[in-house]
């Protein structure tokens, strides 16, 4: 495995990220998952905020004050719902990437890495603690390693990397487009503010292109061209091809 990814990752030094093409090819990708990648981001959204109704239930929380008064309490409660969706939101993120080799996706596609908890759990707490040390220090910190680090939950899924080898391969990969990688992020900011005006509409587009976008963008740098046989941590004939 390592082997084939060293190949991959040398494959991509030659790789030229054009910003034009990647949207193009992201919303044509949209077009194609977004029944799939809407039903997952409900799902999502729902667990989401059943967490949050159960939290402030178990505590009594009511005003916002008492929400403030238990910082400790929220913040674990944060890290465990941080933990409990890692595998999903790797999920998510591979439903693109596998519109992009042409692979069948479903709804059941978002549990499929529950198997990579720890490994992906473990990998999205380090880099909460590297952002919030970015903060402490000044906000450009925080910014780098969250743009650097954006390939480290493909790489446990899609490759099975460690957690420390992900996100370096992460940051190294990404150091090599960093220009045009803040500009993506940069654009995806106002989208996500045009997003807010529209009082959260636009995102029904706007996060699946989002995913779209990065998933394509990860399956050009780190995965060879004719590469469509990508192996799964669970896979089931039969799950497959049903479409949830």
């Amino acid at each position: 495995m390592e082997t084939q990814y060293s190949m991959n990752k040398a494959s991509s030094q030659n790789y030229k990220l054009d910003l034009k093409s990647l949207f193009e090819r992201g919303n044509t990708a949209t077009k194609q998952n977004f029944p799939v990648i809407l039903r997952c981001m409900f799902i999502l959204l729902f667990i989401g905020l059943a967490s949050l109704v159960a939290f402030l239930n178990i505590y009594n929380i009511e005003t916002v004050a008492q929400l403030e008064a238990l910082q400790t309490e929220t913040y674990f409660f944060n890290m465990l719902l941080t933990v409990c969706l890692s595998p999903l939101m790797a999920g998510i993120c591979m439903l693109a990437v596998k519109t992009e080799r042409k692979q069948p996706i479903n709804v059941m596609s978002l549990f499929m890495y529950v198997p990579l908890i720890l490994w992906l759990a473990t990998a999205e707490l380090i880099v909460s603690l590297l952002i919030q040390v970015g903060m402490t220090l000044f906000i450009l910190p925080a910014i780098y390693i969250f743009i650097t680090t954006v390939f480290t939950k493909f790489l446990i899924a899609d490759k099975q990397l460690r957690p420390f080898m992900a996100i370096k391969s992460s940051i190294q990969m990404c150091n090599q487009y960093l220009l045009q990688l803040t500009i993506l992020f940069a654009i995806f900011l106002v989208l996500f503010l045009f997003g807010m005006v529209t009082f959260g509409l636009a995102f029904i587009w706007i996060v699946p292109l989002y995913y779209n976008v990065t998933g394509i963008l990860y399956n050009d740098l780190f995965s060879v061209r004719n590469e469509t046989q990508q192996m799964d941590p669970i896979t089931n004939p039969e799950e497959s091809h049903f479409d949830a």
